[in-house]
């Protein structure tokens, strides 16, 4: 589980966004913290549990644990959120238990900035191997990097590692902020219906 407030933002943030754009595809997954159980890897090493990860062509119910040889299917990204206890080996064993398992596209986000450099990281396999993304900086000064297997831009923006939808051109929102959103259209309704009363409140007293 996230071990400190930095990570849990991320993580279940991720998991919001993600499974809210997902949410009308019964063949799509989206997993957090869940153990990843794999029968070639995991004989003689180290588990894993994804701090979040999405699979296409599996489908959307609820699990215990993701196990490979059940599925048919390995994760096509994994996200692993860097902290104290854990980060040495997102770049190490982590990086290549996924490499080696088949995990098209591996990120790893540092929220905090004190363990990684750059604090988001990108890579995708190529022949077997994964081989890192080049990202850019935008003229505000912000990272992003590009995820074919998610058609998302990841960019880190104030403190925050936020999605970008370049076919919409819009970012995805988590939970709070839709919650936000409607409760502020919600209100803009009240007033509107307010105005509405009003004005026929005058046309029935005008003579």
């Amino acid at each position: 589980m996230p071990d400190n407030d930095w990570q849990r933002t991320v993580v279940h943030g991720q998991r919001d966004m993600l499974s809210a754009r997902y949410a009308g595809d019964p063949n799509a997954y989206v997993g957090i913290d869940l153990l990843l159980l794999n029968d070639r890897e995991d004989k003689d090493r180290e588990a894993v549990a994804p701090d979040v990860f999405v699979v296409f062509g599996v489908p959307d119910r609820a699990r215990d644990s993701y196990k490979v040889s059940n599925e048919g299917k390995v994760p096509d990204f994994v996200l692993e959120v860097a902290s104290k206890g854990t980060y040495r080996k997102d770049l190490g064993s982590k990086k290549g238990k996924y490499e080696r398992m088949g995990v098209r596209e591996y990120c790893v986000f540092d929220p905090k900035g004190d363990m990684h450099r750059p604090r988001l990281q990108l890579y995708r396999l190529e022949g077997g191997v994964y081989q890192r993304v080049s990202g850019r900086i935008g003229p505000d000064g912000m990272l992003a990097v590009r995820s074919e297997t998610l058609g998302l831009e990841l960019r880190f923006k104030e403190d925050r590692l936020r999605l970008w939808d370049p076919a919409a051109r819009e970012y995805l929102l988590e939970h709070a902020e839709e919650r936000k959103g409607r409760i502020a259209a919600e209100q803009r309704v009240r007033e509107l219906e307010s105005e509405v009363a009003d004005l026929q409140e005058q046309l029935r007293r005008e003579p």
